[in-house]
Parts: C-alpha cells; sequence; structure tokens
C-alpha cells in the first residue's frame, strides 16, 4: 500500500509539471507570435504581412516608422527571394528595395502618407544582395508632382490597420488594389533617415551597371 501511495503521489507531482510547463509554453508562444497591431507608437518600425499573412522570410514586404515630427519612412522589399523565384512565368524581374519619405496626417483614425522624396535600388541578381551590391539606383523628388497619391493606413472595425491604396474620398483603401495588413515584431528595428543613409548601405556593382545599361541601349534602339 506504501510503494502505491508513493508511486500515485509521484504520478501526481509529474503530471502537475507537464501541465505547468505545457501552460508556460502555450504562454511564450503566443507572446512572441507576432499579432496584427491595434495602436501606432511613434519611432517603432511595423512590419506588413504578405497581404494578411505575416511574412515568410523570403516574401516581399513593407515596413513603416512614424515619426515625431510628422514625418514617416515607408520602405519596401523584395530583395529576399530566390533567383528561380524572379524569373517565374517568364518575367525577368530582379531583387529591388524601395524608400520613401514623407508627411503624415491622422484623420478619422486613419494615417494618410504622403512621399515628398523616394529612392530605388535594384541588385544583378539575387546571390548580389548578399554582398549588398547593386547595379542601379535612383533617387525621386516628388514635392510638387500633384500626380502623387501616397497611401493610406486604415483603421479597421476590429481596430487593426491595413496599408493599402486610398479611395477618392481618402476614408477607406481600395479593395481592388493589394493591401496588406501591419503587424508587430519587424526584423528590422530602424529604418534609412534619408535618401542619402539608405544609399549608404549598398556598393555599386560597376561592371553589373555596364551591362544593364548596355542591355537598356541595345532595347532603346529596337524600339526605335
Amino acid at each position: 500500500m506504501k510503494i502505491n501511495n508513493n508511486y500515485r503521489k509521484l504520478t501526481i507531482v509529474i503530471v502537475g509539471i507537464l501541465i505547468i510547463v505545457t501552460i508556460s509554453i502555450v504562454i511564450y508562444i503566443k507572446a512572441l507570435k507576432p499579432k496584427p497591431i491595434t495602436e501606432i507608437k511613434r519611432n517603432i518600425v511595423y512590419i506588413s504581412g504578405y497581404y494578411k499573412e505575416y511574412p515568410n522570410d523570403d516574401d516581399p514586404r513593407f515596413y513603416i516608422e512614424f515619426k515625431d515630427d510628422g514625418t514617416y519612412i515607408l520602405m519596401y522589399d523584395d530583395s529576399r527571394r530566390s533567383q528561380d523565384s524572379y524569373w517565374e512565368d517568364g518575367s525577368l524581374g530582379v531583387p529591388v528595395i524601395e524608400c520613401y519619405f514623407g508627411k503624415y496626417k491622422r484623420k478619422n483614425g486613419n494615417y494618410l502618407i504622403n512621399p515628398t522624396r523616394g529612392c530605388i535600388a535594384e541588385s544583378k541578381d539575387a546571390a548580389s544582395v548578399d554582398k549588398n551590391l547593386i547595379n542601379f539606383y535612383k533617387e525621386e523628388n516628388y514635392e510638387n508632382d500633384p500626380t502623387i497619391v501616397g497611401m493610406i493606413l486604415y483603421k479597421t472595425k476590429k481596430g487593426q490597420y491595413i496599408l493599402g491604396n486610398p479611395t477618392a474620398d481618402k476614408k477607406s483603401f481600395k479593395k481592388n488594389r493589394n493591401y496588406y495588413l501591419m503587424y508587430n515584431k519587424s526584423d528590422i528595428k530602424k529604418l534609412p533617415s534619408s535618401p542619402e543613409e539608405f544609399r549608404k548601405q549598398f556598393k555599386m556593382d560597376k561592371k553589373a551597371e555596364k551591362e544593364r545599361l548596355a542591355e537598356q541601349e541595345r532595347l532603346a534602339k529596337q524600339s526605335q
């Protein structure tokens, strides 16, 4: 009887430990799992989902950060895919990162963002990305460009934020265009503060740039 009682007590202790460990793991996973944001804080980088899902490591994504002075930084990163992925369906896509700097306004709980400057960096292929090599770089000034509409961070009825193209009245986002649910848990903690800082991340691949320009000239001649 004494042995059975000791065995019963030991079983209860083991089961209790397993329950505590399981509950701890569940709480830990929930705490670490990315969640759609319901609040926007200044000087915090947020990441977009790949449409509505949190992005996989190689998915394209947006990052956005709002500053105290009414400015924002928006970065689009499509530089993480494999080379085969850029050539799907006969497309000759290349790795690209775009960065936009501008001003924002908060209206009806939404954030309207309008760029004043932008820059784009392209790499020849996926292998060049790992070396921070680019073969194309360009900056744009949008301050006096009336055709630039900007984007909207729309607050849904659930209190979550969606990044998309604004409707004509700028009260919502266009559901027939791409839109992206915003998440916490960004893998980037700081965005470039200017086009100059953005450019400093990369090295120009002179050989690849020369090849790109030659191909560009060849295609221009063909179209004449």
